[in-house]
C-alpha cells in the first residue's frame, strides 16, 4: 500500500519556510456577512495575512506569555464546501519567522461557536522549527461574541496531550434540568451576544494518561480562570491500545467527551462528573497495518442521537478502494454488536451524474484517495482529499463530493494542496461557521 501519512507528519512544518498566500475565495465575505453554511471544511492550520472581515476577533497578548508580544488578530473565512474554508492569523508586533510552526485550531466546539487555537513560538536555544510545550499558549475563539480569550499557559504540572484537546460550554441550570444534549444553536444578533457569555470548559487527558495506576484529566474552567487535575476511574475493561486521533464533544450536564483511537475504540468521559470513569465501544471496523495516520482513511461525527463512522478499505495493489459508513445510536451503555452499516461505495462504480457515467475527472484510477470526511447535515456525503501525489511540492489535488447511497460524485473542486503533506491532513469539518457573526447591518436568523 502507498504511503497515506504517519502520526509524526514528516514534512508538515517545511511550509513555514515559505507560507503560501491565503486562497483568493471566502475573503471579505462571499456572501456579503449573511447567512453562514451550515458547516464547513476548514484547513486546521492558519495563513499568517491581515485580513479583516465580519468575524476578526483582536486580543492584545499578555505580556508574562513566552515571546508573545503587541495584538493578535484572527480571521475566519467561511465558504460552503466542498471549497475549504480557511482562517488567518496577524501578530502586529511579530514577524512570522517568529513561529516555528502555524498557528493551528486544535479543537472546535461540536455544536457550538467555540475554537481552541494553540500559537508556538521560536525558542533560541533550540532548531527554528522546533515546538516546545513551554513555548505554546492557548487562545479560545468565540464566534458568538467575536472575542478572543487567551488562557494561562497549563505548565508541567498540567502537562496534556494535545491530541485529546475538546471544548465546550458549560451548561446552565435550566439546560441541566431539561435536556440531556446541551448544544447552542444560532440566535439572532442580541441573543448570541447574550449567550457567548457562558463559561466554557477544555479537557483533555493527561500527557501520561494509559498504563498509570492513577490517571487523571486537565481542565481548564473559564469560570475561575485556572488548570485542574482530575482523577478518572478506568474500569475494569479498559482498551489494552488506545491512542487518541480524533475528539469529539457530546456535552450533557456531565459534559461527556470522546476521544477516538479511528483503528480501534471510543472512550467516553463526562469530564464535568465529580468521579469521571471512563466507558469504552469498539468500532466495527479492523484496525490496518504499517503504521499509516488513521485519519487518511476514517472519521466520525455526532448528529444529535447518532454516531457516524466511514471507513475506507484499499485493495492491494491496486488503485481501487471500498468506503463503508456505520452508524450507532449513542447512549450510556452502547454495544459493539449495535452498529449499523447504512451504505457501501467501491470507487469503480462512481458515476458524475444521475446518467451513470463513470467518473473521469479527475480520473480515480490514477489518484491516491483518501482523507474521508463526513458532511455534517446529516446526508450522504463524504468529502474525498484526491492527490496526484504525497509529494508536498505537488500541489494538484482535489476535493470530491460524493454521495455514498448514489454512488455519484455531486462536485469536484481544486484545493491548494502546497502545505500537505499524504492524504492524511488538510481539513476537518466543523460546525462554527453557523455561528460566525453577520456584518454589522445584516441579521442572520436562527437555522
Amino acid at each position: 500500500m502507498a504511503d497515506y501519512g504517519y502520526p509524526d507528519g514528516g514534512g508538515e512544518e517545511e511550509d513555514m519556510q515559505w507560507p503560501p498566500a491565503p486562497p483568493a475565495y471566502g475573503y471579505p465575505d462571499d456572501d456579503g456577512g449573511g447567512e453562514r453554511p451550515p458547516f464547513v471544511l476548514i484547513d486546521p492550520r492558519a495563513y499568517f495575512a491581515d485580513r479583516k472581515n465580519a468575524t476578526t476577533a483582536v486580543i492584545d497578548m499578555e505580556a508574562g506569555a513566552p515571546n508573545l508580544r503587541g495584538r493578535l488578530q484572527v480571521t475566519f473565512c467561511a465558504v460552503a464546501p466542498p471549497l475549504v474554508s480557511y482562517f488567518c492569523v496577524h501578530a502586529s508586533h511579530m514577524d512570522r519567522t517568529e513561529f516555528p510552526v502555524a498557528p493551528s485550531i486544535l479543537a472546535t466546539e461540536t455544536d457550538g461557536g467555540l475554537a481552541l487555537l494553540r500559537v508556538a513560538t521560536v525558542d533560541p536555544v533550540y532548531p527554528p522549527d522546533h515546538v516546545r510545550p513551554e513555548n505554546c499558549q492557548y487562545f479560545v475563539y468565540d464566534a458568538l461574541a467575536r472575542k478572543l480569550h487567551q488562557l494561562p499557559q497549563p505548565g508541567f504540572q498540567h502537562r496534556l496531550s494535545e491530541p485529546s484537546l475538546a471544548i465546550m460550554r458549560k451548561p446552565n441550570k435550566s439546560s441541566q434540568n431539561t435536556s440531556k444534549h446541551v448544544s447552542l444553536r444560532p440566535h439572532v444578533h442580541g441573543e448570541a451576544e447574550a449567550e457567548a457569555e457562558a463559561d466554557f470548559v477544555v479537557a483533555a487527558q493527561s500527557y501520561i494518561f494509559w498504563g498509570k495506576e492513577s490517571p487523571h484529566i486537565c481542565i481548564y474552567d473559564s469560570a475561575i480562570k485556572t488548570w485542574s487535575n482530575k482523577p478518572v476511574v478506568m474500569g475494569s475493561s479498559y482498551p489494552e491500545r488506545h491512542l487518541p486521533s480524533k475528539t469529539l464533544t457530546i456535552g450533557g450536564s456531565n459534559g461527556t467527551v470522546a476521544w477516538v483511537d479511528l483503528w480501534y475504540n471510543i472512550v467516553l468521559c463526562d469530564v464535568l462528573a465529580k468521579c469521571p470513569k471512563l466507558r469504552y465501544l469498539k468500532l466495527p471496523t479492523e484496525p490496518c497495518d504499517g503504521g499509516i495516520n488513521p485519519r487518511s482513511l476514517r472519521d466520525i461525527a455526532v448528529f444529535g442521537n447518532t454516531i457516524k463512522y466511514v471507513a475506507i478499505l484499499h485493495h492491494p495493489d491496486t488503485s481501487r478502494w471500498v468506503a463503508t459508513a456505520w452508524s450507532i445510536k449513542k447512549g450510556r451503555r452502547s454495544w459493539p454488536k449495535e452498529w449499523h452499516m447504512e451504505c457501501q461505495l467501491d470507487s469503480t462504480h462512481i458515476k458524475v451524474d444521475a446518467a451513470g457515467r463513470v467518473a473521469t475527472f479527475p480520473t480515480l484510477s490514477s489518484l491516491f484517495v483518501g482523507l474521508p470526511t463526513l458532511s455534517l447535515q446529516n446526508d450522504a456525503i463524504v468529502y474525498f482529499l484526491a492527490k496526484i501525489d504525497f509529494s508536498p511540492r505537488q500541489r494538484t489535488a482535489w476535493v470530491l463530493a460524493v454521495d455514498m447511497k448514489n454512488e455519484t460524485a455531486e462536485q469536484v473542486v481544486e484545493f491548494p494542496a502546497e502545505r500537505t503533506y499524504c492524504v492524511a491532513k488538510g481539513y476537518d469539518a466543523s460546525r462554527i461557521s453557523a455561528y460566525l457573526q453577520p456584518a454589522p447591518g445584516t441579521q442572520q436568523m436562527p437555522k
